[in-house]
Formats: C-alpha cells, sequence, structure tokens
C-alpha cells in the first residue's frame, strides 16, 4: 500500500502538500462538528423538555440534510463566496438532524427516578440537568456525534470546488489529470481519517459509557 504515497508533496510549506490537505480537512471537519453541536445541544435540550419544540426542529433538520451538498453550496457562494464558509454551513446544518435526533433521545431515556433523586436533594433544574441529564445521556449523545463526524468528512472532500482545499484536492486533480495513483491516495486518507476519527469517538463513548453512574452519583 506504502508504493501509492510514494513521490506525492509532504513539504509543509506547500498548502496542497499530503500534511497541510489532511490538517485542513480536519479543521473544516473540527469546526462544522463545534458550531453543529453549540446549536443542537439546547435546541436538543428545548425539544426533549417540550413535546411540541421537537417535530418543528426534527422536520426542518430532515429538510436541510435532503439537500444535494454541491447544490446547497453552490446557492451560497454569491453570499460567501469560494471560501471555508461556503462548506461549514451546509456541514454544520447537515448535523443537526442526527445530533438533535439522539441528545432528545438521550435525555429522555434518563430514568425518572434519578432526576427525583436530585430534586429531593435540593438541586434546581438547571443542575439536575447538568449534574446528573447530561452526564447519563453523554454515550447517546456521542453516538451521534460519530455518525455526524462520519459523515461530515465524507461530505468535506467536495471542499476544493468551494475554494477549500483538503483531501478531496487529491481526488479532484487525479480526476482531473488521469492519475488514478492520486485518487486512490485520497480515498484512503479521506477513508482512514474517517475511520480514525470513529474510532476516538468510539473509546470515549466506552469511557463515559462505563463511568456514568460514578459521574452521576459525584
Amino acid at each position: 500500500m506504502s508504493y501509492i504515497f510514494d513521490g506525492f508533496n509532504w513539504d509543509l510549506s506547500d498548502p496542497t502538500s499530503i500534511p497541510n490537505l489532511l490538517f485542513q480537512h480536519l479543521i473544516i471537519t473540527g469546526i462544522s462538528l463545534a458550531i453543529g453541536l453549540l446549536i443542537a445541544v439546547p435546541v436538543g435540550v428545548l425539544a426533549a423538555r417540550y413535546t411540541k419544540i421537537y417535530l418543528p426542529a426534527i422536520t426542518l433538520a430532515g429538510i436541510l440534510y435532503t439537500l444535494p451538498s454541491l447544490a446547497f453550496m453552490a446557492l451560497l457562494i454569491p453570499f460567501t463566496g469560494l471560501n471555508p464558509p461556503t462548506v461549514i454551513i451546509p456541514l454544520v446544518l447537515y448535523t443537526q438532524v442526527v445530533l438533535i435526533r439522539n441528545i432528545v433521545a438521550a435525555i429522555r431515556a434518563v430514568d425518572p427516578a434519578l432526576l427525583e433523586v436530585g430534586r429531593a436533594m435540593g438541586m434546581t433544574e438547571r443542575q439536575v440537568l447538568f449534574r446528573v441529564s447530561f452526564p447519563l445521556a453523554l454515550p447517546v449523545i456521542v453516538a451521534g456525534l460519530r455518525v455526524a463526524a462520519v459523515t461530515t468528512i465524507g461530505i468535506a472532500t467536495i471542499g476544493p470546488l468551494f475554494g477549500v482545499p483538503d483531501l478531496g484536492y487529491l481526488i479532484f486533480q487525479g480526476f482531473n489529470f488521469r492519475i488514478n495513483v492520486q485518487i486512490e491516495a485520497g480515498v484512503i486518507l479521506v477513508s482512514a481519517l474517517a475511520v480514525g476519527v470513529d474510532l476516538l469517538l468510539l473509546a470515549l463513548q466506552s469511557f463515559l459509557s462505563r463511568g456514568r453512574q460514578v459521574v452521576a452519583v459525584a
């Protein structure tokens, strides 16, 4: 497999080198997931608490998720240009359907008896949320984050079409110049990145699952 990467650009000073393309892919993915969580967590908490909010929120998120990524990004060009926001905005919106659904399911699945114990100890509703509900819900939330992360890494490969050079650059350059080995390298690197991130989040999910009762009691 190593022969595939022979002769590729590894110069850190070149923005189109493999290390820099990989770093850019991670940055785009990380920013999109971080912003996605900042939006999905409060929406998910409200939707879990107020049933009337859930259906409109998840319906809107589902509609946004069905929009073709190429068309969505192309529509943003007149407003954001060929810049990272053109790629990040759709990626953020695509994460919402998975994140909101998992956050709502995770919070609703917490044993009501544990919530009552928290209230009986004198906790406010905010304290019950952050000291009981959230610690117990985190493994399920991270499971949703795993799905969102892998999806985001995959969709982000079209970034080079919109002025964001990432690992997709290798694939598109390979197609443009009919260099099969470059296409293979791009596919392998994107796949490896997706698997690596998924395994890291899986490890985090397993850790949280083992320690959730301890965290909740603390």
